[in-house]
């Protein structure tokens, strides 16, 4: 029985030997894909005859945004004992339609101002999904609150 034949040592490269692999090679040799790719640079602005060159930011998240959001978890989150006490004591139920509505007017007026500022800010900021969810949170918030008034104002 004869020995499986070797395959030829590869020619060293920039001085270094390379590995010994059995030739055809164990895995199919692909060409390597960049793994970082250079985003694109806008062209430089003159100043005085000087060229600045403004690198492209991260988008920073918007903080409207995120303040709707929570203010819109606060008033839905109100809803479960806003209905309990508006059964129970319908000066209860009153006081959390007060704060549940102040928190869903809150988060509304928050959204809408978030939305405006990421669409004006061309890129550079973020969280248009924060504030849609912030602003429907806010008009189920409004209408919870709507519903807790109505059953207090007839239980009493």
């Amino acid at each position: 029985m004869q020995p499986p034949p070797q395959a030829p040592p590869a020619p060293p490269v920039h001085g270094y030997a390379q590995p010994q692999y059995p030739y055809p090679y164990p895995y199919p040799m692909r060409p390597m894909q960049p793994v970082w790719q250079p985003m694109a640079v806008p062209a430089p602005v003159l100043v005085d005859g000087f060229a600045l060159w403004f690198p492209r930011l991260k988008p920073i998240p918007s903080g409207p945004a995120i303040g709707s959001l929570v203010a819109g978890i606060a008033g839905t989150g109100g809803a479960v004992p806003g209905l309990i006490s508006a059964i129970l004591n319908p000066w209860a139920g009153l006081t959390f339609f007060m704060s549940m509505a102040l928190f869903g007017i809150g988060s509304v007026a928050l959204a809408v101002y978030a939305k405006r500022q990421i669409r004006n800010a061309q890129g550079g900021v973020s969280g248009k999904g924060v504030a849609t969810t912030g602003l429907v949170l806010g008009l189920v918030a409004c209408g919870l609150a709507l519903l807790v008034g109505l059953i207090s104002l007839v239980n009493a």
